[in-house]
């Protein structure tokens, strides 16, 4: 009896972790780099850049400079999330494709404006057998 009770209470554990939230109700991340400081925001970041298949389908949150940029080749606006580090001297950032499309410029921030961005990670590959990570499913919050 006492080993099924065991068995039991694993699995509900196991089940309560998947929708657990942080405490105040906020969204659990299973990368929250927006807590972290600006060496080692850089370094996760970085980590991701160059290891991305170790990444793939995590809920992510960071915090960081509002970028966009139009590439007139493929006839598509990018948008990132720029990170620098402690010294301000290097930067890392990931596009992010909104999970709810917004007009452009007229409702986003401004080029520099701070914001947070929550979604899923993954990598877009190109033709040239290339690619980059880009946070899917996104939702942007912009610093007042």
């Amino acid at each position: 009896m006492l080993k099924l009770f065991k068995v039991v209470l694993a699995v509900l554990l196991a089940f309560a972790a998947l929708f657990a939230k942080e405490p105040g109700g906020k969204e659990k991340y299973d990368i929250d780099i927006s807590r972290m400081s600006g060496t080692m925001v850089y370094g996760q970041v970085y980590q991701m850049v160059m290891y991305p298949s170790k990444y793939l389908g995590k809920h992510i949150k960071m915090k960081g400079i509002f970028s966009s940029y139009y590439d007139e080749e493929m006839e598509r606006r990018f948008y990132g999330c720029v990170i620098q580090d402690a010294l301000a001297c290097c930067s890392q950032g990931l596009a992010f494709e909104l999970a709810k499309p917004r007009e452009f410029p007229k409702e986003y921030p401004a080029e520099g404006a701070i914001i947070t961005i929550t979604g899923d990670f993954d990598f877009e590959s190109d033709e040239g057998g290339g690619g980059f990570p880009i946070i899917r499913n996104a939702e942007m919050q912009t610093e007042k």
